[in-house]
């Protein structure tokens, strides 16, 4: 059905009855009427299951019995029942609205002041139009919501398909992670890649907000990352070679993106040759907490977001490894639900959490974050060891 047409039925066994009906609704302000008449029970029945009823007019004197009045108004709820009775008794009238009327009028009422019924009709058929509108309003958003939330799963499987395994070895170094986004995607990424058989690199960025606009972003720091990498096999660039160059690429082609999304970002280098650590700070928090020699401290470094500024500021610095260590590097979202009054005490509860050996983000973060409590934010927690 249209959304303009309006289907009445017409529930009556007198031609006559059905005759006025008809003539009547011709002076209503409503340009698409189509009236239906049922006689009977199972004619009513049978257009109530081929049709969309946007009104019902109940002859009582064809239709006396009350609780079939009432189970036809339920049925075209909220659209609305009009019952015409023999007599206009105040008892009749009581009887027909306490069964689901919307309206009654007596037939000799629509004898002796048509214009009321006219009126009335007119009025109710503004209501169903209004009803209808909104009927359909609401299917349409619905099926938005469907195929939204078909695309959402879609490309949530697709970032999931982008994430390294959880558990992986790369030139004698492993790297797990945990990642639980607040809605199906997430701003939070991670990644590890070995460059050649000594050098692997790794990285955590937090892009701001959440849901596809930042998932989005994710998806072309992965492609930004993998081309450096490509690139460097080609021998035409060795910028995947330096956390501090890397950075800066990864800032000039979000800003060329102009999608307004900024991001932080810790990316660190792993040489193997020397046993050490070279990284950058893109504007991120908290920094990684380093486990060694039975000493857990955080990282220093500072360093400006990405995609905000075209000449941005990034600090890189270089550290000896042991022979045996584990790096934590959080997302900024386990400070929204790790406990503490202070940012400094829920700081030292991260720090706490990481001096044990042979950690695992998931041991981390239950740890850290009490049974039950919702993430508001994307929570991402990656621990780099020597196997």
């Amino acid at each position: 059905m249209s959304l303009r047409e309006q289907a009445i039925l017409m529930v009556s066994a007198s031609t006559a009855v059905t005759d006025l009906i008809f003539e009547l609704c011709e002076q209503c302000e409503s340009e698409h009427l189509r009236i239906f008449v049922a006689r009977t029970t199972d004619e009513v029945e049978h257009l109530l299951e081929h049709r969309m009823i946007s009104m019902a007019i109940v002859d009582r004197s064809t239709l006396s019995d009350l609780p079939y009045l009432s189970q036809l108004a339920r049925a075209i709820n909220p659209m609305p029942t009009v019952a015409l009775v023999e007599e206009g008794t105040a008892e009749s009238l009581v009887a027909s609205l306490r069964n689901g009327a919307d309206d009654v009028f007596s037939l000799t009422e629509l004898q002796t002041h048509p214009e009321l019924f006219v009126d009335a009709m007119t009025r109710q058929l503004k209501r169903v139009q209004m009803i209808e509108e909104a009927r359909f309003l609401r299917e349409s958003l619905e099926r938005s919501l469907d195929e939204l939330r078909a695309d959402q799963h879609a490309a949530q499987q697709l970032q999931q398909k982008l994430l390294p395994p959880p558990v992986r070895e790369l030139n004698h170094v492993c790297f797990q992670y945990i990642l639980q986004p607040s809605l199906l995607l997430s701003g939070d990424f991670v990644d590890s890649i070995a460059i050649n058989e000594n050098q692997t690199v790794f990285y955590l960025a937090d892009v701001s907000g959440h849901g596809a606009s930042s998932a989005l972003v994710t998806v072309l720091l992965k492609n930004m990352t993998y081309r450096l990498v490509r690139n460097y096999n080609r021998n035409s660039s060795f910028d995947i070679q330096s956390p501090l160059a890397t950075l800066h690429r990864v800032n000039r082609e979000l800003l060329l993106t102009g999608l307004g999304k900024h991001l932080t970002m810790f990316i660190g280098l792993i040489d193997e040759r020397d046993s050490s650590l070279t990284y950058a700070v893109g504007g991120h928090h908290p920094m990684p907490i380093l486990r060694q020699r039975g000493e857990a401290v955080y990282l220093e470094g500072r360093g400006m977001p990405i995609g905000l500024f075209e000449e941005p500021v990034f600090d890189e610095r270089r550290i000896d490894l042991d022979p045996e260590f584990s790096l934590t590097l959080f997302s900024d979202g386990i400070l929204e639900v790790a406990e503490g009054e202070t940012l400094e005490a829920k700081e030292q509860l991260l720090l706490e959490a990481c001096k044990g050996k042979n950690l695992s983000p998931q041991s981390i973060f239950d740890c850290i974050i009490p049974v039950g409590r919702i993430n508001p934010d994307d929570v991402a927690i990656m621990t780099v060891t020597r196997v």
